[in-house]
């Protein structure tokens, strides 16, 4: 979902995290397929990491009690604070200039999990491949997963939902911090590799280029550029209508 609507003067993109992190971290060609609306269908891979999000989830509810954390524990920024799988919307807003225009980017999407530990703002997000081996010899992350990180440790959060402007909230820190947690869906989701990872400035960097140039190409300003990667194209979803992809189907 990526749509453009202008509130004079200013014209405004939202995206959900997920297109914007895979647009511009996997290949920018799928922009315009997200702006259409057109949905690709489901991948495997997709519908059992969901189950296993789902489960995930529901072995915290059924282990765990959470008690409501007030307004005094949140700006308290010496207090640990953990809230709830699944149950922390954000929201990312840039404002952009390009020439005379003024462009608002908003970013929705929700966390896996969110905390704060030792004055550290932590963001948790949880990957079920299909295919571990693809990680065994990986030192990082990819591109997208970082990004997706890197874009929910610097939005506003809610515990309401996306419709509600009162619900916002920042979680004051010192730092910020990043987990990303591959696991194992064939075997109870056990962490299979852990990757960690502190903000830095050259990661704000990249996540502010990123979001400029997202902007730039929804808009038509820039041209997209492409992976040039067979590797890339072959699993794509949207590989059978795309006129752009390397043809190797």
């Amino acid at each position: 979902m990526i749509k453009i609507h202008e509130a004079d003067p200013i014209k405004i993109i939202t995206s959900s995290v997920t297109n914007f992190c895979d647009s511009l971290g996997y290949c920018e060609y799928k922009i315009p397929f997200h702006i259409e609306g057109i949905k690709a269908k489901p991948t495997l891979e997709t519908i059992q990491g969901t189950r296993a999000h789902i489960q995930e989830e529901k072995f915290e509810e059924e282990h765990f009690e959470f008690e409501p954390i007030t307004e005094e524990q949140l700006s308290d920024i010496s207090t640990n604070v953990e809230f709830k799988r699944e149950k922390i919307f954000t929201n990312l807003l840039i404002p952009l200039q390009f020439s005379d225009d003024q462009v608002l980017v908003s970013l929705l999407g929700r966390t896996d999990k969110v905390f704060r530990n030792n004055q550290t703002l932590v963001v948790q997000d949880d990957k079920f491949p299909n295919k571990l081996e693809k990680y065994a010899d990986r030192f990082e992350p990819y591109p997208s997963q970082i990004l997706q990180a890197l874009t929910y440790l610097n939005s506003l959060y809610s515990d309401k939902g996306y419709n509600d402007p009162e619900s916002w909230f920042e979680i004051p820190h010192t730092e910020k911090s990043w987990i990303i947690q591959i696991r194992d869906k064939h075997n109870d989701n056990k962490p299979y590799k852990i990757f960690q990872g502190m903000q830095t400035r050259e990661a704000l960097e990249y996540l502010h280029y990123s979001i400029d140039r997202f902007a730039r190409l929804v808009l038509g300003i820039e041209e997209f550029e492409h992976h040039n990667s067979a590797q890339k194209c072959k699993p794509c979803s949207f590989a059978l209508q795309c006129e752009f992809r390397v043809d190797t189907l």
